[in-house]
């Protein structure tokens, strides 16, 4: 990856302390890296602590001003949230970015479907989500500053058959950071939400089609630079995207589900 393509993304000196669940692949991992080349105090998590510790390390070789810690999560498990990020937020001395990023997938079509692989996937998208961040909200209240950041997806726009558990997981993780924007203003907290399109990692390597699909690399630039920029709702990437996108949501149901997988 090149990060001198980056180097000038960051505004500023400021120093941030950041969070990100998910950091062990894909996105959560590119921007793991990109925040570590910048300098930031980073926490780490993910299911993997092994995988988080050669992260941790390869940030460490780079980022030899900024803090870097990790910690094993399972955002699925909604107690452990409540655990692990103020503990993590305390060692960093605070908190000015939470990236809820941790996610999962899974395919199946109707009558082929595991209830508990789909709850798995609201508990992990959905529910970990909302207790991640409830878990830190005590300390932006206090801060009275910081930025919240969540990875939603653009099967949030439209039911995709054949990911009825992901679609609906990612349309109320972007439904619940719509309305937590409203209620978070007064305490100085921004809300951003990222709608990845297809970004070359594990999530959706094993689908048969991934239409325009980009690098993990260049992807996570992209969701860098909007994160950075403090906006509050984003298609990454932008093209495309966001004109599909417009079109997912005015096409006719009957027209929608004639896409069902046959």
């Amino acid at each position: 990856m090149n990060y001198l393509a980056v180097s000038s993304m960051s505004k500023g000196p400021h120093k941030k302390k950041v969070i990100i669940t998910g950091a062990s692949s894909g996105i959560g991992r590119e921007l793991a890296l990109l925040y570590g080349k910048q300098g930031h105090d980073l926490a780490i998590t993910s299911r993997r602590k092994n995988v988080l510790e050669d992260i941790a390390k390869e940030i460490r070789s780079y980022n030899k001003g900024g803090k870097v810690i990790l910690a094993s999560l399972d955002v699925s498990e909604s107690a452990d949230n409540f655990k692990v990020l103020p503990k993590l937020a305390k060692e960093l001395g605070g908190v000015d970015l939470f990236i809820a990023n941790a996610g999962i997938s899974t395919n199946s079509s109707f009558g082929q479907k595991s209830f508990e692989a789909d709850k798995k996937v609201i508990d992990t998208n959905l529910i970990g989500l909302m207790a991640g961040i409830s878990a830190l909200q005590s300390i932006f209240r206090e801060q009275k500053k910081g930025q919240i950041v969540g990875i939603s997806s653009v099967a949030s726009f439209r039911g995709l058959p054949g990911s009825a558990s992901y679609s609906t997981s990612k349309a109320a993780v972007s439904t619940y950071l719509e309305a937590l924007r409203g209620e978070v203003r007064k305490f100085g907290v921004k809300v951003t939400v990222i709608h990845p399109g297809f970004i070359d990692t594990p999530i959706n390597q094993k689908l048969e089609t991934r239409p325009f699909l980009v690098s993990v690399e260049k992807g996570a630039k992209k969701i860098y630079n909007r994160i950075e920029s403090g906006v509050r709702s984003a298609t990454v990437p932008w093209f495309p995207w966001a004109m599909i996108g417009v079109l997912m949501r005015s096409l006719p149901e009957f027209l929608w589900e004639k896409i069902g997988p046959r």
